[in-house]
């Protein structure tokens, strides 16, 4: 089924540096069992934060999949908002839902595993385009298709050096109010397979994360703190099995 509507991804910056982790399992005794316990951490937090990014963009927006460190949405014309302006509304309270995490997650620093303690350099960046594709429901599950769809995947692979922006294409742009629209600074990106792509980028270069409460917890407090939420997540994975 032919589609026209709004194509939307978020995806967390930061994540690859997030978990390194190939050297250390190849480390004796210890290192396949510590990289193991790591990426357990980094795969919670991550999960955490696009939980809270999806409770802000739906129901304007459906999820579509999950895609590892990001989730990608849409609407059309009989599905969630047809309006630009409602979309930049919520990739702002986004954003905001996503700080706001990452410093209620400040506490699991005390943890010292390394995506605990680089879990305050993750970041967001969100792409968004308007355009065509097709819509395929496939048993329970939506699968959208169309060169729109590539391109809006292909958007996160650019030459921008920031780890937190919006990106809109030329379409979506103009589907905004005059007040939007001056937000964002035309950019020219060669992306795979489109070469030279007219694009509109917003960098938002929010700062470090902090949380005076935790701050003025002692570490021993937080590492308690940090342990049962790790353990509370692991418990629930294994329930949902």
């Amino acid at each position: 089924m032919s589609e026209n509507g709004f194509l939307l991804i978020a995806d967390i910056s930061g994540y690859t540096e997030f978990v390194k982790l190939h050297n250390l399992s190849k480390k004796p005794i210890f290192g396949a069992a510590l990289a193991k316990g790591f990426e357990s951490h980094a795969t919670t937090i991550v999960a955490d934060l696009l939980e809270t990014v999806i409770d802000e963009v739906e129901p304007t927006l459906r999820l579509n999949k999950l895609e590892g460190d990001a989730a990608f949405f849409f609407s059309s014309n009989k599905i969630g908002s047809t309006s630009g302006d409602d979309i930049v509304e919520i990739m702002a309270r986004a954003n905001a839902a996503f700080n706001k995490k990452l410093s209620d997650l400040a506490f699991v620093q005390a943890c010292g595993c390394e995506p605990c303690t680089q879990s305050k350099n993750l970041r967001l960046k969100i792409c968004a385009h308007k355009g065509n594709f097709s819509l395929n429901t496939i048993r329970n599950f939506e699968e959208l298709s169309g060169e729109d769809v590539i391109l809006t995947h292909r958007m996160l692979k650019n030459d921008i050096e920031s780890s937190e922006y919006w990106l809109v294409t030329d379409p979506f742009h103009k589907t905004l109010n005059s007040e939007n629209r001056k937000k964002f600074t035309k950019i020219t990106q060669n992306l795979e397979s489109f070469d030279k792509v007219k694009l509109n980028y917003l960098e938002l270069g929010s700062p470090e994360p902090r949380n005076e409460s935790v701050e003025k917890r002692s570490r021993a407090y937080n590492w308690i703190r940090q342990a049962g939420y790790f353990s509370s997540a692991m418990f629930r994975k294994k329930r949902a099995r």
